[in-house]
């Protein structure tokens, strides 16, 4: 276990590193020395990962949940719970709220248009979660606190009128996402052979986005193109999406080792 100024100096690159780190700790602190449920804001994959770090280094680990409202959530809030509670209570208490986004039948609205519209509202993005658009509009995650004021005030995205209800976390539509199932060759199990395999890159353009940090495997960014990639690793390519490796097996007459996934996106 470290100490809160071990861990920023292990960990902080940046002014905006220390701070959320050093809100982080304090937010750890004051669920043991108090006994209440405390919370960071939305993490994007970024902060995720830097956070779960920083918690794994201060022992906090046995009382913190990450936590987006749904399982597959890719924006969270890191719980700390008390000792009378358990993760599973942690997260029916956590102060997610969901919000839905009705619109017309006959407009088109993507993500970018309900995210757009809710910044337009001069609000932090770290207080808006997931946005998972379906057909009748999009289901919104926000922090409970905030969820008044959007209501209030959130009536229009890309230029098209909406409706805005509060609904029951329960109620979240979490469309399936479509997998294309894919199969290829590559050199070895590289993380950037693997990445321009399955994004369609090539081999430069797959190691520049490794290591400007846009890669993610199992949720943590990674920096190094060697890295192996391994059996049910899950990879994100910021804008290009998501891929699970299903399975590795066989070689080809060249030497190419055949892999197998999923991908969504």
């Amino acid at each position: 276990m470290k100490s809160k100024n071990e861990i920023m100096a292990a960990l902080a690159r940046t002014a905006d590193d220390r701070l959320l780190l050093a809100g982080l700790l304090d937010k750890a602190q004051t669920c043991q020395t108090r006994g209440y449920l405390t919370h960071t804001k939305f993490l994007d994959l970024n902060e995720r990962a830097l956070c779960t770090e920083a918690v794994r280094l201060s022992g906090a680990a046995g009382y913190a949940v990450f936590w987006g409202g749904y399982e597959e959530a890719e924006r969270g809030i890191y719980l700390f719970y008390p000792d009378y509670l358990d993760e599973q209570a942690a997260v029916q208490a956590a102060p997610v709220a969901l919000l839905r986004a009705r619109k017309r039948k006959e407009d088109t609205l993507t993500h970018r248009d309900y995210l757009g519209a809710l910044m337009g509202l001069q609000i932090d993005r770290s207080v808006v979660g997931d946005i998972l658009v379906h057909e009748e509009g999009a289901d919104i995650l926000v922090l409970e606190d905030m969820a008044d004021f959007i209501l209030l005030h959130f009536a229009k995205a890309g230029r098209k009128q909406i409706s805005l209800t509060k609904e029951p976390l329960f109620a979240l539509r979490v469309a399936a996402a479509a997998e294309k199932e894919g199969t290829g060759s590559v050199a070895s199990p590289r993380l950037d052979s693997v990445v321009a395999l399955i994004f369609g890159l090539g081999r430069k353009q797959a190691q520049e986005k490794i290591e400007h940090g846009l890669v993610f495997v199992n949720h943590t960014p990674c920096l190094k193109p060697e890295r192996p990639v391994a059996e049910g690793d899950r990879l994100t390519v910021r804008g290009l999406g998501r891929a699970r490796i299903e399975a590795f097996g066989g070689v080809s007459r060249k030497g190419r080792l055949f892999v197998r996934f999923a991908k969504t996106g």
